[in-house]
């Protein structure tokens, strides 16, 4: 069974690990050409010992729009210092925008707010308060704030709230001792809490649901391949698929009703891709024929879903309607030597996906846009994999391999102008990062 995952994961993937650590630190080697000028005043107050925040929320607030490649916060070195709004001196400010907060004690809880002030208005854009808020809860506010300061300025929603899951693999190379731990953080890294931990018994392809609330993925019953469902808040979990032979790339339909799945019925390397009622769980329906299918990705309207087959010779991204009374599919991508692992954009506009010119180069991330197929790459990198789109659809995080060996976690932005490492330095490997889609 272990060798007939090996095989088909061999054609379709390309695993990249990285060393995993508390806080992901965010360089960002490209930005757009003229990133806007935000200054992020410390924020006043007491802030509690031990707190999440050592560094204040400010920094925190600085850190999200500075990862998102579009704004240039400001921390320090300010012409003026600032308690309120009617004290700015606009002549003493290069920058375009002031952030203006405060914390106030009361006595084991806190009460957080902030001012965004537009140097063109000369007015509030946005302004909001916190009550009531526990000192392990200062972070989450921070990136609300961020939120709203992003979306205030740039009008896009901000993703400072979302969540990454990923797998997290101690002595990955001696499968004797490998440890495989299911790892829930936010989306920079912080706050990692372990939904799973087993040895020797893998762990692969976590996939979110919409709501955030259930994590699917895959791994090994007494030696045999099976999906299951966990639940983020509690840890419940559910085999929901074990049949004979591959159970593979589960994926979860908008409504969160259906769960796609690769099944090989058998113990054979060909996969068919079957959906599945996750209120009974019993199979409904089966979209594929022939070769071997693999890596559903539902639409965001949840009538049409991507995947990968290899029945035109090599791997390739294809579209088939959910609700076609017989399989039937059309082929997206011709362009590439081979495409892999495709992910929807949320507005339903976009596929990105792994991407490989020819047999002799190696593979980056890309998008295709689907009223067009115009093919777009959006990284430079030899091993690129495992994209997973920001609920925003600004922004891809990826595998990003190195020659000789290693790997790093990196974001892209959906027009490529925005590159971002997230380097690590500790031991353990992390594999198939995926984004939350809840903000």
């Amino acid at each position: 069974m272990q060798k007939l995952f090996q095989a088909l994961t061999m054609i379709f993937l390309v695993v990249s690990t990285v060393a995993v650590q508390a806080r992901l630190t965010i360089n960002i080697t490209q930005g757009v050409s003229q990133q806007i000028p935000v200054a992020v005043m410390p924020f006043s107050g007491a802030y509690p010992k031990n707190t999440e925040v050592p560094d204040g929320i400010s920094y925190v607030i600085a850190d999200d729009l500075r990862n998102s490649g579009r704004l240039a916060p400001q921390t320090k070195d300010f012409r003026q210092k600032l308690n309120r709004v009617s004290e700015i001196n606009w002549s003493k400010w290069s920058a375009d925008y002031i952030v203006i907060g405060e914390v106030q004690d009361n006595g084991g809880s806190y009460d957080i707010s902030y001012e965004l002030v537009s140097k063109l208005s000369n007015s509030v854009l946005s302004a909001r308060k916190f009550s009531n808020i526990k000192s392990n809860q200062l972070r989450s506010v921070a990136h609300t704030i961020s939120n709203f300061i992003y979306e205030a300025i740039t009008g896009s929603k901000g993703y400072f709230t979302s969540k990454l899951v990923y797998v997290d693999v101690e002595n990955p190379y001696d499968t004797k001792k490998a440890v495989y731990q299911l790892i829930v953080s936010d989306y920079d890294g912080f706050n990692p809490h372990v939904l799973l931990r087993q040895t020797k018994e893998p762990i692969m392809s976590p996939s979110w649901s919409k709501d955030g609330k259930t994590i699917a993925y895959v791994s090994y019953s007494r030696g045999n391949m099976a999906i299951y469902t966990i639940e983020v808040y509690t840890g419940q979990r559910k085999k929901v698929a074990s049949y004979q032979g591959i159970n593979s790339s589960p994926a979860f339909s908008p409504d969160g009703n259906t769960l796609a799945m690769a099944l090989s019925q058998g113990y054979s390397e060909n996969t068919n891709i079957y959906l599945m009622n996750l209120n009974n769980n019993k199979l409904y329906k089966k979209l594929t024929l022939n070769g071997i299918n693999t890596a559903p990705a539902f639409s965001p309207s949840g009538k049409q879903l991507a995947f990968v087959s290899n029945r035109g010779g090599s791997p390739q991204i294809y579209i088939t309607d959910i609700n076609s009374k017989y399989p039937s599919s059309e082929r997206l991508t011709y362009g590439p030597n081979q495409a892999f692992d495709p992910q929807y954009t949320p507005n339903g506009q976009n596929i990105v996906f792994m991407y490989q010119k020819d047999g002799n180069s190696g593979t980056q991330i890309a998008k295709v846009d689907l009223a067009t197929q115009k093919i777009t790459v959006l990284t430079q990198g030899q091993m690129d994999s495992s994209p997973s789109v920001s609920p925003d659809g600004n922004m891809i995080i990826y595998s990003q391999g190195q020659v000789g060996g290693g790997a790093n976690l990196a974001m892209v932005s959906i027009d490529g102008k925005v590159q971002i490492t997230l380097p690590s330095n500790t031991v353990g490997a992390v594999q198939s990062p995926a984004w939350s889609q809840m903000i």
